[in-house]
């Protein structure tokens, strides 16, 4: 139909940029697949990738994510694809899995480590070793991403896969449903089933009064983290849709929203054509429905507050001798090691970030720490901070920190695993050791750096962090078929269930010789129970509103202190160990609390295990699908000739190839495009390759006509991160022809020559104040020993040192950047290096003072420019051969954090994140002899459409002091 036709356009037009090459894999990932040997196992439904040493966990986490693919194939109405579910499991510790959608050069593919080594896991409901359960809130995406129908449906069946329109269906919806499925496929496992989840929903709900506005599904809401608000009211948003309207409605949606050919516009109006009502209207029903339940509760006057507030997300660990340890971080605090006296008074508060090069650390926030525990006499904190290696994998290192003055004395390196207790005499470490996906206590000699297992699990086992007694006991939480419950070492190394419940048993303290405290829940809380050893029920010591989380007696045996959810935050709390409900029998059956409401069709149907159909299992081929293109695409349009007065069309095909084998050890890319104006093809070809990782090296040449000219490209590079710093290596060599007209003759230019780049930062930030301080330094060089159309040599030498400071005394929400940059270019032309002249944004101008009066020579332009950005300077371009740039920035951000579910019912949803005003100064020297100085202000109002493309609308003025310049002003907006 004709109103089809301009989307259609629009998609040839952007084929001419589709055909690339990129990394398949994370860093760490594809290390992990160039130097193992790996595997491929085919069953009816998937296509795994695993190396060799995983193939237990392989088969384990296989079985299961089998399982619930073909449970959510069956929910839509009308089929996606049936293809098998492309899976890689990876032995890297990346703490993270996901799909990707398919997307011109990219396949959609699932990817997934053996293991997750965070506590956090276990806090959102799985384990170490759960990751068949992750592995269910993926194939919720993949399922979903698989609904594409129509004509996307007749363009990937073409093209080999080019755009899945479920992609840009709102991330709230993307992340509730994979969140609402997770707890939902056959067992009671992950966020649905996490009094921590429920928690932070309840606090958050009660302190709106169930009032949200559509701005707290968006990721970007800053009170919904660190759990954000695309998975935390999303998941609760999806639920409530299911309960009022059904299931099937939200897979009518998922198969109208696949069939759509710009899917990220009328979203809202096709929940209307599905439900009846638009997102916004469905969204403040939900939001109504809260209000009307909405349970108003306190803390109990038992409850005692001893900080009112330590962050939006905090870990805790209480000494003997009454000091309390927290590692916090707050929306207008970065992250802080606090200690704490008895009383609640601080005994000191340290920033822990390290900022300089060769800092020991990296990772400072507390959803990374686990295992706070302190010796029996009070002098010294331990814990396990999880942080990045050099190739971007997680470590887990011990810290051991002075308890009297926050000093790290040492660190221990090598662990596998998350934290758990040093032994009472400070001897040792007790730790969750984790391999593939099983757990296993292990013991640190600190003495020694020595690891000893303590438990001898095998196969597929999921353990928490420990508490070690005084005379060697260990209490641990482990995962059972009921969730997790307690279990106890003895010293002869037999272990016994404590707990053989579904109430969420985690967080082990001991009180004394023959109690512990620990979490429970008691409908659906989080409460903070009393377990005595010698036998007996657990005892119920508080009623805390929404949740108790990392409890432990308060260096006596008669009060516990722990963390309160209090609205958007916690606080410190305490409370009496004395019972305040009669003492609950151990449950065999589930929580009598309400389960999350069960899905309504066979996909809920409880787990009864899954027998693998294997089909096959062999090395993998290193050329698989190689030869078969990912992307194929031939294309062909027409557009009218502006310079030809009969307006006559030229006509444009071409075609666009790409593609790898299935590991992206090889890949390649191949562009080919002629129009009928020119008559001469324009060719490009890249091939990358990742057998060098962790190094990317790819070769890219090319051959592009345009009117006028012809360029003859090619460049060799390479590049990896070394821990957070990007190092790269390019070899560049450019020709240019420009053809002869009626006013010039021909010329031809080149440039040849290697260049390289590194760039380290260092820093700590909040989520209203960004960064607070920060080191930043990079170093950029090129040497071309053939440069345009002479022999002469010429280098490009640049260095950028960058400062962020804390902003005005009792200000929390803003900083200071100061930024100093030095580059040469010795032996080059004059006037090569263009400073200022270059917009931040698309903006219209308002200016004073001479038109931009720089020209180059086209022997100058080989398709490469030599620039820096001068703020001030946007609309006026100065030629140099150096320059020395200083430059400060002073910002102060209004928050807003608001949100619509859509913008005028046909755009996406639109979020407004906050107010920005700044002012600015610049100062520049060009070729050590010649000032150029502004300065200004400026206002910016940061915005997000479709909770994925940020937009700034901005206004800036600039008063100029030199070069006969007047004030400028712009307004414009920039992504």
């Amino acid at each position: 139909m004709p109103r089809r036709l301009p989307p259609l356009l629009l998609l040839l037009l952007s084929l001419a940029g589709c055909a690339f090459v990129t990394p398949r894999f994370p860093q760490n990932v594809q290390v992990d697949f160039a130097r193992d040997d790996m595997r491929k196992l085919t069953t009816r439904t998937l296509e795994l990738y695993y190396p060799a040493p995983l193939r237990p966990s392989a088969l384990r986490i296989a079985a299961r994510l089998e399982d619930c693919v073909e449970r959510l194939r069956g929910l839509p109405r009308k089929p996606g694809s049936q293809e098998r579910v492309v899976v890689y499991l990876t032995g890297a510790d990346f703490n993270n899995a996901y799909v990707n959608p398919d997307y011109s050069s990219i396949p959609q593919q699932m990817v997934m480590p053996a293991h997750m080594s965070l506590e956090l896991f276990n806090l959102l409901g799985f384990g170490p070793s759960e990751l068949g359960e992750v592995g269910c809130h993926e194939s919720v995406h993949y399922v979903q991403l698989e609904q594409t129908h129509g004509i996307w449906w007749l363009v990937n069946t073409i093209t080999g896969g080019l755009f899945q329109p479920n992609s840009l269906t709102e991330s709230w919806f993307l992340e509730g449903l994979a969140t609402y499925y997770e707890g939902r496929l056959g067992k009671s496992q992950g966020r649905p089933h996490s009094p921590l989840w429920r928690g932070f929903f309840e606090a958050a709900s009660q302190s709106l009064d169930g009032r949200f506005h559509p701005g707290y599904l968006s990721p970007e809401h800053r009170r919904m983290d660190p759990l954000g608000g695309n998975y935390l009211t999303g998941s609760y948003f999806i639920q409530w849709l299911v309960e009022r309207y059904g299931e099937e409605r939200l897979w009518k949606l998922v198969e109208v929203q696949g069939g759509t050919l710009i899917p990220p516009i009328a979203l809202t109006l096709r929940f209307s054509n599905v439900y009846g009502r638009t997102i916004g209207s469905l969204f403040e029903e939900f939001t109504e429905s809260l209000t009307r339940n909405q349970q108003q509760r306190v803390r109990p006057a038992t409850q005692q507050v001893l900080a009112p507030n330590v962050g939006y997300f905090a870990r805790l660990a209480a000494s003997p001798d009454g000091a309390l340890a927290t590692v916090d971080a707050g929306r207008e605090r970065v992250p802080h090691l606090t200690v704490r006296e008895h009383d609640g008074s601080v005994r000191f508060s340290h920033s822990l970030t390290q900022f300089l090069p060769g800092r020991r650390w990296i990772s400072t926030f507390p959803t990374v720490m686990s295992g706070l525990s302190f010796t029996s006499d009070g002098s010294f904190l331990f814990l396990v901070a999880a942080d990045i290696d050099s190739l971007g994998s997680y470590l887990s290192r011990v810290w051991q920190v002075d308890a009297r003055t926050g000093e790290i004395i040492k660190t221990w390196e090598g662990l596998a695993g998350m934290g758990g207790s040093v032994t009472p005499d400070g001897q040792a470490y007790v730790f969750v050791h984790i391999e593939g996906d099983t757990a296993n206590l292990h013991r640190l000699e600190l003495a020694t750096g020595a690891s000893v297992p303590l438990t001898r699990f095998e196969g597929h086992s999921s353990l928490g962090p420990p508490s070690v007694a005084a005379d060697g006991r260990v209490v641990f939480p482990q995962m059972t078929e009921q969730g997790w419950n307690l279990a106890l070492l003895e010293t002869d190394g037999t272990v016994r269930a404590l707990t053989q419940d579904a109430h969420f048993n985690y967080s082990p303290r001991w009180v004394d010789a023959n109690r512990i405290v620990f979490q429970r829940e008691h409908e659906g809380r989080w409460q903070a129970h009393v377990l005595d050893l010698a036998g007996g029920a657990p005892r119920r010591i508080t009623d805390a509103p929404h949740l108790v989380m990392d409890v432990a007696p308060a260096g006596n045996a008669e009060e516990v202190v722990f963390l309160n959810r209090d609205h958007f935050d916690f606080s410190l709390d305490r409370a009496p160990i004395a019972p305040v409900a009669p003492a609950e029998a151990l449950a065999q059956a589930p929580s009598p609390a309400p389960e999350p409401a069960a899905a309504t069709s066979k996909a809920s149907a409880p787990y009864q295990g899954h027998t693998l159909d294997i089909l096959t299992d062999e090395p993998y081929s290193p050329m698989e699908r190689f030869f078969l293109p990912e992307l194929r695409a031939p294309y062909f349009y027409a557009l009218p000739d502006p310079d030809n007065i009969n307006n006559r069309p030229i006509f444009y095909g071409g075609l666009a190839l790409a593609g790898q084998d299935r590991l992206g050890f090889h890949q390649y890319a191949l562009l080919a495009q002629m129009d009928s104006q020119l008559k001469d093809p324009s060719i490009s070809f890249s091939y990358a390759t990742a057998l060098t990782a962790p190094w990317y090296t790819s070769l890219t040449v090319a051959r592009l006509v345009q009117d006028g000219r012809r360029d003859l490209q090619a460049s060799l590079a390479t590049s990896r991160e070394f821990w957070t710093t990007p190092v790269s290596f390019n070899l560049l060599a450019l020709r240019r022809d420009y053809y002869a007209t009626d006013t010039r003759p021909a010329a031809r230019t080149m440039l040849l020559g290697p260049e390289a780049s590194i760039s380290y930062f260092a820093g700590e930030s909040t989520s209203y104040g960004g960064t607070q301080r920060g080191v930043g330094l990079s170093l950029g060089a090129g040497v071309y020993p053939l440069a345009f159309d002479n022999a002469n040599p010429f280098a490009d030498l640049r260095a950028e040192a960058t400062a962020f400071l804390p902003g005005l005394p009792l200000l929390l929400r803003d900083n200071l950047q100061l930024t100093a940059i030095a580059r040469f270019l010795p032996n080059a032309p004059e006037g090569l290096l263009q400073v200022g002249g270059i917009q931040a944004g698309t903006a219209l101008t308002f200016r004073e003072g001479p038109e931009d009066s720089r020209s180059l020579p086209l022997r100058l332009q080989p398709g490469i420019s030599f620039s820096e950005y001068l703020r001030g300077y946007e609309d006026y371009a100065l030629s140099a051969r150096s320059v020395l740039l200083a430059q400060a920035r002073y910002r102060y951000r209004v928050i807003i954090d608001y949100g619509w579910t859509s913008f005028f019912w046909l755009l996406p949803s639109f979020f407004i994140s906050q107010v920005e005003l700044e002012a600015f100064a610049s100062f520049a020297r060009t070729d050590l002899r010649d000032n150029h100085r502004a300065v200004g202000g400026a206002l910016y109002l940061r915005t997000t459409f479709g909770q994925a493309v940020p937009l700034s609308l901005f206004y800036q003025y600039a008063r100029r002091f030199d070069d006969g310049l007047g004030d400028l002003h712009l307004v414009g907006f920039a992504l």
